[in-house]
């Protein structure tokens, strides 16, 4: 069996991975935590082959730099990126943390657990592009990168 640790802080979304990884034959459920911070701790008691580590986590913590940490101090550990975010730079910046894969929460059950036995078998899988997301009357793929990042600019202002 592969031991899953399932860092999120979302209840909803910790109840819903728990299901996938426990309706599973190959995947058994190490633990759940909700902040980034303490998969370290986590991983060096040992036990943890892959994790689904949430990008935002409590106590405003970073996923992906978890994933960094995690990916340098044991790199044997396989790490699937997970978001609800349709964030452009997440993909990115993922990569360069060396997550093995990547994956948006609103992805089937079985579009999971193929992402998780596809990473295990030492692929990365990380998807074409971004969520198409409505802005009004308009969806995220008819803006320029430009009116994006103006967009995300005044947001970020407010």
């Amino acid at each position: 069996m592969i031991n899953v640790l399932v860092v999120e802080d979302q209840r909803m979304a910790q109840e819903n991975m728990e299901a996938i990884i426990k309706a599973s034959d190959n995947y058994t459920l190490a633990g759940i935590i909700p902040n980034a911070a303490d998969t370290e701790l986590f991983c060096m008691r040992g036990g943890v082959d892959l994790i689904l580590m949430d990008v935002c986590t409590a106590r405003d913590e970073n996923g992906i730099e978890a994933c960094a940490v995690i990916k340098k101090k044991f790199p044997k550990i396989k790490v699937i990126v997970v978001t609800s975010m349709a964030e452009h730079t997440f993909l990115e910046k993922a990569k360069e943390a060396r997550a093995d894969s990547f994956w948006y929460k609103d992805a089937s059950h079985g579009e999971l657990i193929s992402v998780m036995d596809r990473t295990m078998a030492g692929e990365h899988i990380f998807p074409d592009k971004t969520p198409e997301v409505k802005l009004g009357l308009i969806t995220s793929y008819k803006l320029t990168h430009f009116e994006l990042n103006v967009l995300r600019a005044l947001m970020q202002s407010t």
